[in-house]
């Protein structure tokens, strides 16, 4: 369980960080609503996340969470902010930066929550035993010595 309530925080931080460059410092906007969407965005998305990332690709939750994110940010936005900025360019590059870190966070999920063990299994993996190799002689790759003759070549 703390390791679920760690992954949350990371994701939190990562989107307020992010949400608070682009919304705050770009647009203006006070960091109480910035903090809003970025609870709202954050707790829809890790549901997400815990649900569907162990059975779908992380390209395929990626471009999951972008969705989220432009359509939070945006329904949010609309409701919050007045109606002078261009709620879309934020919400598109918000979603976009969100979008670029939940890669790593994704990566993260798999190996620290999803499958603890598989970085130590590829650490300590034994070599196996039945290691085969294959050889080739030149008898399979040469030309029958009769022909050899004939084009003047000798081994």
């Amino acid at each position: 369980m703390r390791d679920y309530a760690v992954a949350l925080l990371i994701k939190f931080i990562m989107i307020t960080a992010i949400l608070s460059f682009v919304l705050g410092a770009f647009y203006g906007i006070p960091f109480s609503h910035v903090f809003t969407i970025s609870i709202l965005i954050t707790g829809f998305s890790f549901i997400g996340d815990v649900f569907l990332l162990p059975f779908v690709s992380n390209a395929l939750a990626t471009i999951a969470d972008f969705g989220l994110a432009w359509f939070g940010v945006w329904a949010l936005s609309t409701y919050l902010f007045p109606q002078l900025l261009p709620i879309g360019t934020a919400s598109i590059l918000s979603a976009g930066l969100i979008a670029f870190g939940e890669l790593f966070f994704h990566r993260y999920m798999q190996r620290k929550i999803f499958d603890p063990r598989a970085e130590e299994q590829v650490e300590r993996k034994p070599l196996s035993q039945n290691q085969l190799q294959t050889e080739f002689s030149s008898e399979l790759d040469s030309v029958p010595e009769d022909e050899q003759s004939k084009d003047g070549r000798n081994d």
